[in-house]
């Protein structure tokens, strides 16, 4: 690799780590909310995801297909994991959401109708 790739990439490199480390305190701070059961602004939260990824998805010509080393690489490794633990806590929040709206519709549906054609009916007819 010839000198001006090499300066090229370093200035790649060391543009993507301050990108980096906003998604990284971006998704700390919603870990932060989810864990401690504050309402999340999903949406500003999302947005400032996107344009982290935006921005290293624009960088990646300019990294030429090198693998990343030293403060980048250990700042990949702890968005990765940060990621992780993102992708974990929002399961749980889609999980609990699923059975909140589970709950609601049958809610919903036992109230919309007079129980004629329910089993319920049959079982309070034999006690």
């Amino acid at each position: 690799m010839t000198q001006p790739q090499r300066r090229a990439q370093s200035a790649a490199a060391a543009a993507a780590l301050p990108i980096v480390e906003r998604l990284i305190a971006a998704i700390e701070a919603e870990n932060r909310d989810l864990a401690e059961g504050r309402p999340a602004q999903y949406e500003a939260y999302s947005l400032r995801k996107n344009q982290g990824l935006l921005e290293l998805n624009r960088l990646i010509p300019a990294l030429g297909g090198t693998t990343a080393a030293g403060p980048l690489r250990e700042a990949l490794a702890d968005l990765h994991a940060k990621l992780e633990a993102n992708r974990r806590a929002l399961g749980v929040q889609l999980k609990a959401c699923a059975a909140v709206s589970e709950i609601i519709a049958r809610a919903i549906q036992d109230g919309q109708s007079d129980g004629t054609y329910t089993a319920l009916a049959w079982r309070r007819a034999r006690e």
